[in-house]
């Protein structure tokens, strides 16, 4: 193979989301490829976190309504943000749904005390899936609240709000100070 012309997967370091999801909506399924391996971990852990048993049919949903969705993307924000959004819809469509309950069972916190990780998914599955996914995204996740808000589509304020409830909660279920 000629060197001008090697493949997008071994370009793919240097290709951003934008470029590639530009491609997809084209109807490039390597560029789709690519973007999914890129962000599958982040949404399948958020959506594990939020939705249990039932987050990897979520995360394919979600990864087909991306692909159908491509050309939707207007480079508005993170690519990533945007595929979070698309899984927190998806969780609620399912939710409604009646099949995501949350598994209050699926770890919270991998590598910590396993009695700080017992408290924690205990703490976590007493909070509403909105709390919930409001405290993964800002505080285990490290999305800011107007990211965070975007992808839950809510209004900034009622996200902040939503964060520091859950916030408040988790503190007094773990007894620390709140």
């Amino acid at each position: 193979m000629p060197v001008g012309r090697r493949r997008l997967s071994e370009r793919a370091d240097a290709t951003d989301d934008n470029s590639l999801c530009r491609a997809a909506a084209a109807g490039n399924v390597e560029a789709f490829t690519i973007l999914v391996r890129r962000h599958e971990r982040p949404v399948r852990n958020f959506l594990g976190r939020v939705a249990g048993d039932t987050a990897d049919d979520i995360a394919q949903e979600a990864f087909l309504k991306a692909w159908r969705m491509a050309g939707l993307y207007r480079g508005e924000g993170s690519y990533r943000g945007w595929l979070m959004r698309i899984a927190w819809r998806c969780f609620l469509s399912d939710r409604r749904r009646g099949s995501a309950a949350g598994d209050p069972d699926r770890p919270v916190a991998q590598h910590c005390d396993p009695d700080l990780r017992l408290d924690l998914e205990r703490a976590f599955a007493d909070l509403a899936p909105r709390e919930r996914a409001a405290a993964i995204l800002c505080y285990g996740e490290g999305w800011s609240h107007g990211d965070a808000a975007a992808i839950l589509d809510l209004p900034l304020g009622t996200l902040k709000s939503v964060a520091a409830r859950a916030r408040h909660q988790l503190a007094l279920a773990l007894g620390a100070e709140a």
